[in-house]
C-alpha cells in the first residue's frame, strides 16, 4: 500500500545506536517507528560476525540489560579469558570461555575481559526488548528520500513489503552507520584522516590521508568429531598464501565454537572503493585465510561453519556535527572534562587495526559529547551510530558497540523529553535519567 503515517520519533537503522535510541525513546513516552533493511536486527554486531563487545567503561544500562536477556538462554553468551597473546610465531590470540557472570569484569579495559554472544539469539533479544517498549518495528524497509525546509527535516520516503509511503515525525535519528539519512538531508560529512591543522591533534598527519580502518570478514569454526576425517580445502586461486597475513582475534562462543575475526585481510579504503565488490572478494580471502590456519596453526581439527552475511565496516562517512570529539577529547582524563555536555564515557585504546599506529589511553576514561550527536543547524535530527561527530582518532576509539548503544540511549531520550526541538535539550537532566534507569 501507498499511504502517509506520522510518529513522533523515527529512527532508520537497527544497529547498536539505533537499538538504544528505540528502546528509550518508547519507554519515554514518544510514539516510536523504528525501520531496518534487513530482516533481522543487530547490524555489524550481529550478522557482521562481530559478535564480541570488548572491555568498555561507560557499558551499563541497557548494554547490561541486553547481557541479562541473553544470560537467560543456555549457550547464548560467555564472558572470556585470555588463553592465548599474539606470537612472532603464531599469528592469533585467543579469549576462551570462563566461569565468570559477573557483567562488571566486562567493563573494565585494563584489566577487565571481552563478552562473545550468540548472533541469533543476540538479533531475537534485540527485536523481543525493541517490541516490548513499544516500538513500531518495520524490517525489510528501505530509505529511499527525505523532505527537508526551514532548516528541518520533514518526512522520508521509505519503501517495504507492506508499506510504500511517507512517514512524518517531530524528531528523525540516523542510525544507519553511514549516515545516509544525515547526508541525504545535506548535511556536512567526512571520510578519512583529517590533517593536523583541521583539530590541532598532535598524531594526526600534516596532509589528509584516504586511509580508513581495516574492514573484516568474521567466520565461524566448529570442532571436528572425532569420527570425522580432516576437511581442508584448496585455497582459492591467485592469492598468494606467503604473503597472505592471517592474524586473527578469536573468540569462543559459549558452546565451544570459535570466532575468527580476520584483521589484516582487507583496508578499509579498499573495501570503500570495491563498494558491493567488497563482500565476494573478502569471502575469498577469508578461504585464503583459513588454508595456513588448518595446515600450519593447528587448526586441522577443525572446520568453517559459518560466514557473516555482512562484510565487517569499521570506518567510512563521519557527520561534521556541532562538536567534533577529537584526540584532545580522548585524551582528557573524565575528572578533568568542564564540558557539561558529557552524557557517557569511554575508554577503548586508539585502534586502527594496523592501517595506522594503534596505543592504548595513557588518562584512562574520556567524556563523550552530545552534540557529537547533533547536525549543525537542523533542529530535529540527531545521529546514533559509529558515523557521529568524530574524528578519524576520535572514531578509532569511539565506535564500539556498547558505547554506541549508550549514546543511542542518549539520543532517543532527548527525542522523547524534548521532541522536535532537541537542541533545547539539558544535558544535567539526560544523566539524571540515565541514573534512575541504571546507567552510571
Amino acid at each position: 500500500m501507498s499511504d502517509n503515517e506520522t510518529y513522533d520519533v523515527c529512527l532508520v537503522g537497527d544497529g547498536s545506536g539505533g537499538k538504544g535510541a528505540a528502546v528509550s525513546a518508547a519507554r519515554d513516552g514518544a510514539k516510536t517507528l523504528l525501520i531496518e533493511a534487513p530482516l533481522s536486527l543487530g547490524g555489524t554486531s550481529t550478522w557482521a560476525g562481530v559478535n564480541n563487545y570488548e572491555p568498555a567503561a561507560g557499558a551499563t544500562g541497557l548494554p547490561q540489560e541486553l547481557y541479562e536477556r541473553l544470560a537467560e538462554h543456555p549457550y547464548a553468551e560467555s564472558i572470556q579469558r585470555r588463553t592465548a597473546s599474539y606470537h612472532p610465531d603464531r599469528p592469533w590470540g585467543i579469549y576462551d570461555r570462563s566461569d565468570h557472570t559477573d557483567y562488571r569484569l566486562t567493563l573494565n579495559r585494563r584489566c577487565g575481559t571481552a563478552l562473545t554472544f550468540e548472533p541469533k539469539t543476540t538479533s531475537d533479544a534485540t527485536i523481543d526488548s525493541v517490541k516490548e517498549a513499544g516500538v513500531e518495528l518495520r524490517p525489510s524497509t528501505r530509505f529511499i528520500q527525505v523532505q527537508t525546509s526551514d532548516k528541518r527535516v520533514q518526512s522520508i520516503d521509505i519503501q517495504g513489503n507492506d508499506f510504500d509511503g511517507r512517514i512524518q515525525a517531530g524528531v528523525f535519528i540516523d542510525s544507519t552507520a553511514d549516515i545516509y539519512l544525515a547526508r541525504a538531508a545535506g548535511r556536512e560529512s567526512a571520510i578519512g584522516v583529517e590533517s593536523r591543522n583541521a583539530y590541532d591533534e598532535p598524531i594526526a598527519p600534516e596532509q589528509p590521508e584516504s586511509v580508513l580502518n581495516n574492514a573484516s570478514l568474521c567466520y565461524r569454526i566448529a570442532p571436528l568429531p572425532p569420527e570425522e576425517s580432516l576437511q581442508i580445502d584448496l585455497p582459492p586461486d591467485g592469492i598468494d598464501l606467503d604473503e597472505l597475513r592471517p592474524v586473527t582475534s578469536i573468540r569462543t562462543y559459549a558452546n565451544g565454537d570459535r570466532n575468527m575475526n580476520p584483521l589484516h585481510l582487507m583496508t578499509g579504503q579498499e573495501a570503500f572503493e570495491l563498494g558491493y565488490r567488497a563482500y565476494e572478494e573478502s569471502e575469498k580471502r577469508i578461504k585464503a585465510h583459513w588454508h595456513p590456519l588448518q595446515t600450519r596453526y593447528g587448526f586441522e581439527r577443525w572446520k568453517m561453519t559459518w560466514v557473516s552475511p555482512m562484510l565487517g565496516i569499521r570506518d567510512t562517512h563521519r557527520l561534521a556535527g556541532e562538536h567534533v570529539l577529537t584526540e584532545h577529547d580522548v585524551e582528557t582524563p573524565l575528572e578533568q572534562t568542564e564540558n557539561k555536555e558529557v552524557v557517557t564515557f569511554a575508554n577503548h585504546g586508539l585502534d586502527f587495526h594496523d592501517s595506522r599506529s594503534s596505543r592504548q589511553l595513557v588518562n584512562g576514561p574520556y567524556g563523550i559529547h552530545f552534540r557529537c550527536l547533533l547536525p549543525r543547524e537542523y533542529g530535529n535530527l540527531l545521529v546514533a551510530c559509529r558515523g557521529a561527530s568524530l574524528s578519524s582518532i576520535g572514531a578509532s576509539t569511539c565506535r564500539l558497540s556498547r558505547t554506541m548503544i549508550v549514546l543511542g540511549q542518549a539520543v532517543g531520550t532527548t527525542a522523547a523529553l524534548w521532541g522536535d526541538d532537541v537542541k533545547a535539550h539539558d544535558a544535567s537532566r539526560l544523566r539524571e535519567t540515565f541514573k534512575a534507569g541504571g546507567s552510571e
